[in-house]
Parts: structure tokens; C-alpha cells; sequence
């Protein structure tokens, strides 16, 4: 439930967005032409002929009892509950909200909100969250903030908000106070904004000091980037005008970029002048690209250079171990013995295991780091014998001089 909230908390404006050119860009002239924008003053925060989203009219179910709703809710909010359609609550629900005098929308969210059935009703309790916002952003805040909400019911509120005026939002978040390490009030006001515009979103992202809260913000705005497409993402994350930001996106978005297009992603990922940035992407792509194509993998591990292709080989090792274990090894093998490389041959022999120990266990003395190799053998080995002590057995014997010494003694006295 709590998924579904958090999406109906930001899907209006965003459903109907169009694209135009090859960019995929937002083609707000068909949006509003479609009645879903219209043109306001541009609020704090936006640029020239900023538009503001408003939710679109709908036909929506006649009311059975249209009367005063100033007066006991019980009724109508009973009315909404009973349908088994989620669709039809939805309707009844906004139907309901259109006509709900402003000083009852407390009321409302208290009702929705009483155990045992506030768990259930997360979809009905943003719908209002949004249209109470809508009415008087600063009073659903503050009912908010003295009754203890969920982190979802934060993020939800002031994202709505935050789609109608980004400035106000993001600056009461940026002083609302939040136990715990991530600000919620910041992250929902980061994507409202970011569903309005990547780019804006950016700017305001730049605006939050390092740390989980900007973390979590950057991961809140990762689909509504990736919805323009490649070129757009690749252009986003280059237009970062803060380097660790910058790097952190391009970690954030490679396993994206790499599912979009793994032959692209490899391309983008080499360019990358970062050294660090680009070793840490090129994992994330190997491994993403070796779960759709693995030959194509290899082959892009291989052509890389060797401050890379170190890095890259894990993603490579982890599918290719768990597909055939024996060619693993030996494609392992041959990208030398360069100590980088035990990162890779550690998940070789971790996911090479799984499928066959010997194998498995054959490869730790390839590991450069005689400490790892130590261990991994007193791990696995000990493993094994669990699972299968004869065939543990036998293995260690043949190959009693490789192993360390207090192994022979515990299991080939």
C-alpha cells in the first residue's frame, strides 16, 4: 500500500506527458492543449512561462446524498469505503473532496487515519493528503507535523505542494524539522519538483548539503530523468555542476542507462574522466550487461583498460559463474593476475559454489591476497563438509598442499 500512495501522490501531471523530437523531452504545449495545464504566473523558483499542473475534471459518480457536507462525515466516507473497486473509491473519493467545505479536510484524514484500517487506505489517505494541500498546503503540513505522520504521508504532502510552488515548498522543508537520518519533508519536495522538471529538480538538489537526505532525493528523482530517455539522463547527469554530485548520479543512474542500452552505457562509461566514477560505473554496467548479453559483455570487459577492466570483470564474474562455472574460471583466469582483479574472483568463487564447490574452491589460489585465500578456503571448505563430506574430503586430500595447515589437520587426519 505504501507503493501505491507514494505513486498517486505525484501521477498528476506526469501520466499524460508526451514526448517530442528524439529527446523525449516533455511537450507541454500538447499538455496543455489536452487540458492538463494552464497557464498561471510563474511561481518562485520557476523560470519564465512556467506552468502550473492542476487535475484535469472528470465524469465522476452522482452523489446519493449531495447534502451539507459540513455536518457528520460518517455517511460519506462510508459510502466511499464500501466499494470493492479501487477505481470507483477513487472516483467517489475526488467526487467527494470537490465538495468538502476546507475546515473538514482534518476531520477527513483523522477518520481515514484510525487503526485498524489506516494501513489499508493509504491510496484514499494521499488522494486527500493532495487535495487538502491543494486548499491550504501549510494547515495539512502542520496536521502533519503534530500528529507524528509516516514518512510516505511527508514525502506525498509537500511533493503536491511542491509541484504547485517549488521555492515555498522546498524552503519550509529545508527548515521543517525530521528525527532520523533523511529528511522526508526534503526528499518530497525534490521529487514533486523533479516531476515537474528534471531540471529544475537538479537545481534545488544542489541546494541540499551532502549526505542520506540528498542521497535519498537523488534516488527519488532517477525515474522521472530516465523517462526522457538516454541521451536526455547521459546530458542530465554531465549538467551536475558539483562533482561528487555528479559522480554519485552517474553510480545512481548506470544500472539504467546500462538496461536501456548496454552497448551506449559501455560507451558513456568509458568516456568518463573520473577514474574512481568510471571504475564503480563499469561494474554496474558489466553486470546489468551480462544479464541480457553476456558474450557482448565480455567482450566490452575485455576491450577496456586495465584500471577499468578490473573493475568491470565483477559484474561479468557473478553471471558467468552462476551460467557455467568451469569456462568462468578459465575466462577469469585470462585476464592475468593482477591483484585489482581478486574483487572479481571473489564473487567468482563465492556464485561458482553454488554450483560446483570444486570448481570453486580450485580458484582460491588464484586469489593475489594469500589472507583471502586462507579464509575463503576455511569458509568453503568448511561449508562443504557439511554438505557433502566424502566428496569434501576427497578434494582436500588432493589437494592437501595447498591448503593451510590447520585445515589438514582438522579434516585429513
Amino acid at each position: 500500500m505504501f507503493a501505491v500512495a507514494l505513486s498517486a501522490g505525484f501521477v498528476i501531471g506526469r501520466n499524460n506527458a508526451t514526448s517530442s523530437g528524439e529527446t523525449g523531452r516533455p511537450d507541454r504545449e500538447g499538455l496543455a492543449a489536452a487540458g492538463w495545464l494552464r497557464p498561471e504566473r510563474a511561481g518562485p523558483g520557476m523560470s519564465g512561462g512556467a506552468t502550473r499542473v492542476v487535475r484535469g475534471k472528470s465524469q465522476r459518480p452522482s452523489w446519493p446524498d449531495a447534502g451539507d457536507l459540513s455536518g457528520d462525515l460518517e455517511h460519506h466516507l462510508q459510502f466511499i469505503l464500501d466499494s470493492d473497486s479501487r477505481l470507483e473509491r477513487a472516483q467517489r473519493l475526488l467526487s467527494f473532496l470537490d465538495r468538502l467545505p476546507d475546515d473538514r479536510f482534518a476531520d477527513v484524514y483523522a477518520r481515514l487515519s484510525e487503526p485498524p484500517g489506516a494501513q489499508v487506505r493509504g491510496a484514499e489517505r494521499s488522494l486527500v493528503l493532495q487535495a487538502w494541500v491543494e486548499r491550504n498546503p501549510l494547515e495539512a503540513l502542520g496536521h502533519l507535523q503534530e500528529h507524528g505522520a509516516e514518512d510516505w504521508e511527508r514525502e506525498t504532502a509537500v511533493g503536491a505542494w511542491a509541484t504547485m510552488n517549488p521555492q515555498a515548498a522546498f524552503e519550509w522543508a529545508v527548515e521543517a524539522p525530521d528525527e532520523g537520518r533523511v529528511n522526508n519533508w526534503l526528499v518530497g519536495a525534490i521529487r514533486g519538483i523533479a516531476s515537474m522538471s528534471p531540471e529544475l529538480g537538479k537545481d534545488f538538489l544542489l541546494q541540499i548539503e551532502p549526505g542520506d537526505t540528498r542521497s535519498r532525493s537523488l534516488r527519488s528523482i532517477q525515474p522521472y530523468v530516465m523517462q526522457y530517455g538516454f541521451d536526455y539522463a547521459t546530458e542530465w547527469i554531465a549538467g551536475i555542476g558539483e562533482a561528487d554530485l555528479q559522480s554519485e548520479a552517474s553510480r545512481r543512474l548506470a544500472d539504467n542507462l546500462a538496461e536501456m542500452d548496454p552497448v551506449r552505457a559501455g560507451e558513456w562509461n568509458a568516456a568518463l574522466g573520473e577514474r574512481e566514477t568510471r571504475r564503480d560505473v563499469s561494474e554496474i554496467v558489466s553486470d546489468r550487461w551480462a544479464r541480457q548479453d553476456l558474450e557482448g559483455a565480455m567482450q566490452w570487459v575485455e576491450s577496456l583498460p586495465e584500471d577499468t577492466r578490473t573493475e568491470a570483470a565483477e559484474g561479468v564474474a557473478r553471471h558467468y559463474a552462476r551460467a557455467d562455472p568451469a569456462e568462468a574460471a578459465a575466462w577469469l583466469a585470462g585476464l592475468g593476475d593482477n591483484p585489482d582483479l581478486d574483487g572479481a574472483k571473489r564473487i567468482f568463487i563465492s556464485e561458482a559454489y553454488e554450483r560446483d564447490p570444486a570448481v570453486s574452491l580450485d580458484f582460491i589460489s588464484q586469489l593475489a591476497n594469500e589472507r583471502s585465500q586462507i579464509g575463503y578456503y576455511h569458509r568453503y571448505l568448511r561449508s562443504w563438509m557439511r554438505q557433502d563430506a566424502a566428496a569434501a574430503r576427497v578434494w582436500a586430500e588432493n589437494n592437501r598442499d595447498a591448503l593451510p595447515q590447520s585445515l589438514v589437520n582438522r579434516y585429513l587426519r
